[in-house]
């Protein structure tokens, strides 16, 4: 009895996604997939749930062969699934998108609402949102729609759950919930694998591991018995260097970039007043939706400011309320979220462009578009290459490349590395210190406290759109536990 995959091989086109792949999970086992981006971990993740064909090889569940690979018949065998792309449908409540799957009917056609209700309030419960039963999906925080994905899952009842990159959008609250449901699953004999590519969450909640690296499998370990040099060397490649062991001296005597006065983003009677210099990298922390993300919209022309606030760009007040005009003000946005950024069906090239396209800039040539996505390790085919065609992982490093070519006087960003792994997060922060080095002002935002740790030369704690902690590196006071410190005071006296 177990989940089992034999010789998983997976071809598009010119490219191996995966090569002679097998691994094992077993009832009451969390299994960790682990690798960089490309590797071919969310291939392997469809491939069990029935989304993606294999090419070759076989998927085994408790004894019987998935030999229809299709979703329903994936779920029906016992196999649930949360992906890294929300499923949620925005018009849709919690309760209806959670048992959308297997909805209960009166006399087999009609759907019984009371059930419905009834059945997955029990599940919204389990995960601290039974109050959003009625809500519309579109209403929902990111975390929660996340959530609301997991209890989708378990609703299944699966005797094996795939959780692909879930956690990277939770707050570490709502990492808890994850831990309790996935800690029971498993003591009732479920078994678990789980991708992500937080070491911390893997050691966590796992006991064993597959490392894959090019769509290759390298190594399958306990966890207990393999070091994180380890497990980032076989699945870069490579041995990294910690983030947080690269200095960048502050510019000296630098001007004011962003100033921010009067500008109310919450429920606090204090409006927000704020100076950043240029050439510093500022990173907003806190508890999710505590106006972070309305802040970096504001400035980067995607949310309306407010008619009491006063906001100068670069000494010159803020004219422009759209996209469009935040680029022409060299002001560069880029997001976690990829279906906000990217033309999915377009190609490499024509998403690299689109920015300049926009602003009738003159477009760089493909000599400076293979550079900027060789700068970070960027594994793809050729330009022509639809952006769907490209992993999670490096769809983002296309993004975060096209920001690069801007050359930005401001550069926003909303959780950039989501997704990414741990050797091409670490090929992003230096480069937003080189962009930082050159007097590019970048304000950050992530959902990981010790990336803010690692690169921030300051982070500003929020809550409810004020200010709560200022903590600067060049003072001494700022770390993962300062900024952890800082968020949980606020927490407790809620």
């Amino acid at each position: 009895m177990a989940l089992i995959l034999r010789n998983i091989s997976k071809i598009y086109g010119p490219v191996h996604a995966l090569d002679d792949v097998s691994l094992t999970v077993e009832p009451g086992e969390c299994r960790a997939l682990y690798g960089g981006n490309g590797s071919g971990k969310s291939t392997t993740a469809r491939i069990v749930s029935g989304s993606v064909a294999a090419s070759s090889g076989s998927v085994e569940i408790d004894g019987h062969p998935l030999d229809i690979p299709s979703p329903r018949r994936a779920r029906t065998m016992g196999i649930g699934v949360t992906f890294q792309e929300l499923s949620l449908l925005p018009d849709l409540t919690a309760a209806e998108n959670v048992v959308i799957g297997d909805a209960p009917r009166h006399l087999g056609f009609f759907v019984d609402r009371r059930r419905l209700r009834e059945d997955a309030y029990q599940y919204l419960n389990e995960i601290g949102l039974a109050h959003f039963c009625d809500v519309k999906a579109s209403a929902l925080q990111t975390g929660e729609k996340y959530l609301t994905e997991l209890a989708k899952a378990l609703y299944l009842k699966p005797r094996y759950i795939i959780i692909d990159e879930l956690t990277t959008t939770l707050h570490a609250s709502e990492v808890e919930v994850f831990a309790r449901l996935i800690e029971r699953h498993l003591a009732g004999g479920g078994g678990a694998l789980f991708v992500s590519h937080r070491l911390n969450e893997l050691r966590r909640f796992c006991s064993t591991i597959t490392v894959l690296h090019n769509g290759r499998h390298v190594a399958d370990e306990r966890l207990e018995v393999v070091s994180d040099a380890d497990l980032v060397g076989w699945a870069g490649g490579r041995e990294q260097t910690p983030a947080s062991a690269v200095t960048v001296a502050a510019p000296a005597n630098r001007a004011t970039a962003i100033q921010i006065e009067r500008l109310s983003l919450g429920r606090k009677a204090v409006p927000l007043a704020l100076a950043l210099p240029a050439g510093e990298i500022v990173g907003l922390g806190g508890v999710p939706d505590q106006g972070q993300k309305t802040l970096l919209r504001i400035l980067a022309g995607l949310a309306p400011a407010g008619r009491d606030a006063v906001i100068s760009i670069m000494g010159k007040p803020l004219s422009f309320n759209s996209a469009a005009g935040a680029a022409a003000a060299g002001i560069v946005f880029v997001a976690g979220d990829r279906d906000q950024m990217a033309f999915a069906t377009r190609s490499i090239r024509e998403n690299m462009l689109a920015p300049f396209i926009a602003r009738g800039a003159p477009l760089p040539d493909d000599v400076s578009l293979r550079s900027a996505l060789s700068l970070l390790s960027t594994r793809y085919a050729g330009l022509d290459m639809p952006m769907n065609s490209l992993s999670g992982g490096n769809q983002q490093k296309v993004l975060i490349a096209r920001c690069l070519l801007a050359d930005p006087a401001i550069l926003i960003a909303e959780d950039p590395t989501k997704g990414i792994d741990v050797g091409a997060r670490a090929d992003v922060h230096r480069l937003f210190r080189d962009l930082s080095a050159k007097g590019t002002t970048v304000l950050v935002t992530s959902s990981d406290d010790l990336e803010l740790a690692d690169l921030c030369d300051r982070v500003l704690v929020m809550e409810g759109g004020a200010i709560a902690a200022n903590l600067a590196r060049s003072a001494g006071s700022l770390s993962v536990q300062a900024i952890v410190a800082a968020y949980m005071k606020q927490e407790k006296a809620a």
